[in-house]
């Protein structure tokens, strides 16, 4: 299949129409029907829909099997839901994600899965949304974030709150990057800033979301942060 066959595919697997993809994903449905026609072979954004259509970004990218990752059963409580563990599997993913200077949108590679209860995430209203991981790099956010430090966040959450957090791209450079910022919103304004301006990095003073130069885009909410305690 071709690219605009398998964003198809992988949009009726997901039981979603192209406006609620294109809202899962964080991209305009513009977009979806432009990739889906094949009148769009833009890549930037595939890693998004796969996430949000739960199928492979392999295999979306480039046809490599499975679609959907295989679910290997494990010998942990039950919620009493048949065949549903109190577990549940997140995709940690190779993309870093910036907390100082941007890191370039790249080829997506799944790497791992986290394993979260599936009551917390209930309780934080997360649970069956499209949720990734992205890897922090750099100072800029801390001492929220540090390098290195694990960054769970949902695809389907680009609404913006005043002081969220949000893993956001910036464009306009020569090539689009992930940065992990807070949301700012002044006047009706919504800027995005560091925890740490005084840190190693580019993003010393807020910057707007609907700048000219440097537009931005909301990817998702930021729900959790894992790393190492002092």
């Amino acid at each position: 299949m071709e690219l605009n066959e398998r964003v198809s595919a992988a949009r009726l697997h997901a039981q979603m129409t192209q406006a609620q993809l294109a809202k899962a994903a964080g991209v305009s449905q513009q977009a979806i029907q432009k990739l889906e026609s094949g009148k769009s072979k833009d890549s930037k954004r595939i890693a998004q829909i796969a996430i949000a259509c739960g199928v492979r970004v392999e295999w979306l990218t480039s046809e490599e099997p499975p679609m959907v990752a295989p679910v290997t059963p494990l010998s942990v409580p039950s919620t009493g839901i048949q065949g549903e563990s109190d577990w549940a599997d997140v995709t940690g993913y190779s993309q870093a994600a910036g907390l100082g200077t941007g890191v370039e949108a790249e080829e997506y590679a799944e790497t791992h899965t986290l394993k979260f209860k599936r009551t917390s995430l209930r309780r934080r209203g997360i649970h069956n949304r499209p949720l990734a991981i992205y890897y922090g790099k750099g100072d800029s956010m801390e001492p929220t974030i540090e390098d290195g430090d694990a960054i769970l966040f949902d695809t389907s959450d680009t609404r913006v709150a005043d002081g969220a957090l949000y893993l956001i791209q910036l464009h306009g450079a020569a090539n689009a990057e992930y940065y992990v910022k807070r949301a700012m919103v002044l006047d009706g304004i919504t800027y995005f800033t560091s925890d740490n301006p005084s840190g190693d990095h580019q993003w010393q003073r807020p910057r707007r979301m609907d700048s000219e130069r440097e537009p931005i885009t909301v990817v998702g909410r930021v729900h959790w942060i894992g790393g190492w305690a002092d």
